[in-house]
């Protein structure tokens, strides 16, 4: 990870947030109102210019007009500075129910598929994701979680 003196912005993940972490993306876990306040956090980043950085717990996120080497770094996402923005707003769409849940940056398909992915996971939601028929039509699957979670 890159020295905490090269950081531009610092992001603190609350303890109300559970940090997922995947061989191939990182997910935030929490509740509704938590999430919806946490993900407010990543508009910060579209202030940000060319490479520079921003620390998220053990992650690097990284600016960048133009997809670099970092993006294949274990733990780093790079994003543009406008899709930081689309992602909190994608993030938010979940917290409030106008989006699959979970959801990953990867499924809005705003960019390239980022190596490392990033997304977040609302607990105190139904699980709900479509499925897309050959015949162009499609579906909403909701899984109703139990109390007992």
């Amino acid at each position: 990870m890159a020295n905490a003196d090269k950081f531009d912005l610092e992001i603190i993940i609350p303890s109300t947030i559970e940090v997922v972490h995947m061989e191939d993306k990182v997910r935030f876990r929490g509740n509704k109102k938590d999430i919806d306040q946490f993900v407010q956090e990543f508009y910060k980043l579209k202030a940000l210019t060319d490479g520079q950085l921003c620390k998220l717990g053990n992650y690097v996120l990284k600016v960048s007009d133009y997809i670099t080497e970092d993006s294949i770094k274990p733990n780093w996402i790079e994003l543009p500075a406008c899709a930081w923005g689309i992602m909190g707003s994608k993030f938010r769409e979940v917290a409030n129910e106008l989006e699959d849940n979970p959801f990953d940056f990867n499924d809005c398909a705003y960019t390239n598929r980022i190596p490392f992915d990033i997304g977040v996971e609302v607990m105190d939601l139904p699980i709900q994701y479509m499925i897309f028929h050959e015949d162009g039509t499609y579906e909403t699957k909701i899984i109703h979680r139990s109390s007992v979670e």
